[in-house]
């Protein structure tokens, strides 16, 4: 099958073979040979922590900030591959600790993307930028919390990293994590006091995320913290239009236990009981009715 054959530096660099590696310098002084998709050899040494040849590609004048396709550099991958002690060499080097991939990741991104904890306490120790945005607007948190890397999290928040940090859309780690249904990142966020009434950019909070995800433990912990149960968004939901709709038969359950009311109306005029019947969720307009949903509310005629 058609392989893509990389150059014998890169191969050695592979295998930390630092004799090769050297011969192959001594005839051909370029360390940053490319290969198709323009990695240099330490960005193949970076990937396989491998320092000893790394330290060797650096010696004989490898650039450490070489950025293949995308942006990216053999910090950026040394830090997704959680390889702490290539991410100090490159570091000492002068690798630029807040280089930005074309799609805005820095090495941060890219260590709490992947969970390593012990690259992302070593970064930020070394002055890693905690407010840096990928294109999407996504922090370092918000990547931890996607990645339900509580240990991360902890080193994000215990170097100041804002707990309600917001993306482009105004989403909040908690909304992340909530979205996810991890619950240990989720239960972190709110005893670090995150905003359990977050609004999006389309009003929505972490509880109608969960709601709509079917998270039932995220959401009695978002509860218990504080969630309003009539939050509503910007288009008039509350959490138990959004559960009803999509037929979570026990979050509706839940929500009316707590106290929701099954009759709000949406910005349509709609309550529960009509988003459950018009998406045929039989179960939920039964559960509805036996709780004293009003049957006749008018939904506003459809113009």
């Amino acid at each position: 099958k058609g392989k893509v054959r990389l150059p014998a530096l890169h191969i050695a660099a592979r295998k930390d073979d630092t004799k090769s590696a050297a011969l192959l310098l001594q005839n051909d002084h370029n360390a940053d040979v490319q290969s198709k998709s323009g990695f240099t050899p330490l960005h193949i040494a970076a990937h396989y922590g491998n320092v000893n040849v790394a330290t060797l590609l650096l010696n004989r004048g490898a650039v450490v900030d070489f950025t293949a396709r995308n942006g990216i550099t053999p910090l950026h991958v040394a830090s997704k591959r959680g390889n702490t002690n290539m991410v100090k060499l490159l570091l000492d080097r002068g690798g630029q600790i807040d280089a930005k991939t074309r799609d805005g990741l820095t090495p941060l991104h890219c260590a709490a993307r992947s969970g390593h904890d012990q690259v992302v306490e070593l970064l930020l120790e070394r002055g890693a930028p905690l407010l840096a945005r990928t294109k999407n607007g996504l922090s370092p948190l918000h990547m931890a919390a996607q990645g339900d890397h509580v240990e991360c999290v902890k080193h994000l928040l215990q170097h100041k990293a804002p707990v309600d940090d917001v993306t482009l859309d105004y989403l909040t780690a908690l909304h992340v994590a909530a979205h996810c249904g991890h619950y240990r990142v989720t239960k972190l966020l709110l005893d670090k006091r995150a905003n359990p009434n977050a609004r999006a950019l389309n009003g929505f909070t972490p509880l109608h995320i969960a709601c709509k995800k079917n998270r039932i433990k995220v959401m009695e912990l978002l509860v218990k913290y504080g969630a309003s149960i009539q939050a509503i968004t910007e288009s008039g939901l509350t959490p138990i239009h959004v559960a009803a709709f999509m037929g979570h038969l026990n979050i509706v359950l839940l929500l009316l236990q707590n106290g929701a009311s099954p009759d709000v109306t949406n910005i349509r005029g709609e309550t529960a009981l009509h988003m459950a019947a018009r998406a045929g969720q039989v179960e939920v307009v039964r559960c509805l009715l036996r709780n004293g949903a009003l049957v006749d509310a008018r939904a506003r005629e459809e113009q």
